[in-house]
């Protein structure tokens, strides 16, 4: 069963240094209506992705229950043509290790994880 959230960003930074364009951006993130975790992604725009508009893309989601806290961490890519992202989970804790390998895809501010 997909799970599926939505992502309300509650800031965004653009950064531009000699390794290249990085997009930082941060929330929170529900289930529903219950706010369940807040979220951290990091885009960045590097040598051999420029010409495609495609950035490198890393995606934490630290969940708001248990001590410590729970988290899944999503790896993929960003078109900025589009605006979407796609993926994999390539870490979790111990509550959602079962995803770690299941595909993910973000459009606008819904992220579903297979």
């Amino acid at each position: 069963m997909p799970l599926t959230y939505t992502l309300v960003r509650d800031c965004l930074n653009n950064v531009e240094d000699n390794a290249g364009r990085w997009q930082i951006e941060g929330g929170k993130v529900f289930e529903k209506t219950q706010h369940v975790a807040n979220y951290s992604s990091v885009k960045r725009v590097s040598c051999g992705t420029q010409e495609q508009n495609t950035a490198m893309l890393w995606i934490t989601l630290f969940f708001l229950k248990g001590k410590p806290p729970e988290n899944m961490t999503l790896h993929g890519a960003h078109d900025f043509n589009s605006g979407g992202e796609i993926g994999s989970v390539s870490a979790a804790s111990p509550s959602f290790a079962s995803r770690i390998g299941k595909q993910f895809s973000r459009v606008v501010n819904t992220l579903t994880i297979s």
